[in-house]
């Protein structure tokens, strides 16, 4: 066998371990400028040893060659996430309740789309509105509402509520439990002047 064809074949073998290696070790490029070398140097050998006794020998060596440079990096990347040093350089992908904190909150609140309330300060466009005795801090669509007006939830955005004036059954007027002296019920001690 002719010395330039066990160059083409060995450097061949050389530049796929170290496209190889080139994936599972961070070198800045280094590793693939070193296959690059190696991968046309090898073609170089294959020309001197086939290229002109034998171009179908030397055209099929440049066709595997073409063939197997993606699929090493598909395998090697097909495989590092599932070595020891990919599971540690890799970051897992975050869950959706980790994406959104918020998930469960918003959940609860969007039960509570259509239902009507009363605010208990003035929507300047934000302030605090009850609804079925809870408290909650909402945005109005943009409009100045007044303290004590009747309103609906209309959407939520995340974690927000969206209300808009509306009017309330007669029954949910009556069930709300507030003080027109302290219309947040928060108790606050206001030094005398």
């Amino acid at each position: 066998m002719d010395s330039n064809a066990v160059f083409a074949v060995v450097l061949l073998i050389v530049g796929l371990c170290i496209l190889t290696a080139e994936i599972f070790i961070p070198s800045g490029g280094l590793l693939g400028l070193i296959t690059f070398l190696s991968l046309l140097v090898s073609i170089i050998f294959a020309y001197r040893a086939w290229g002109v006794s034998h171009p179908n020998l030397f055209f099929a060596f440049c066709l595997m060659l073409l063939l197997l440079v993606p699929t090493v990096i598909g395998t090697g990347f097909y495989m590092l996430p599932r070595t020891p040093l990919g599971k540690k350089v890799l970051l897992e992908a975050p869950s959706a309740e980790d994406v959104t904190p918020y998930l469960e909150e918003s959940r609860r609140l969007e039960k509570l789309i259509g239902r009507f309330g009363v605010t208990l300060t003035n929507f300047c466009p934000g302030g605090l509105v009850e609804v079925d005795g809870m408290r909650l801090h909402a945005v109005s669509e943009g409009l100045m509402i007044e303290s004590g007006e009747s309103v609906e939830i209309i959407n939520i955005r995340g974690s927000q509520v969206v209300i808009r004036p509306g009017n309330a059954p007669q029954s949910v007027l009556d069930h709300t439990d507030r003080s027109d002296e302290n219309p947040t019920g928060l108790d606050f001690d206001y030094p005398s002047s």
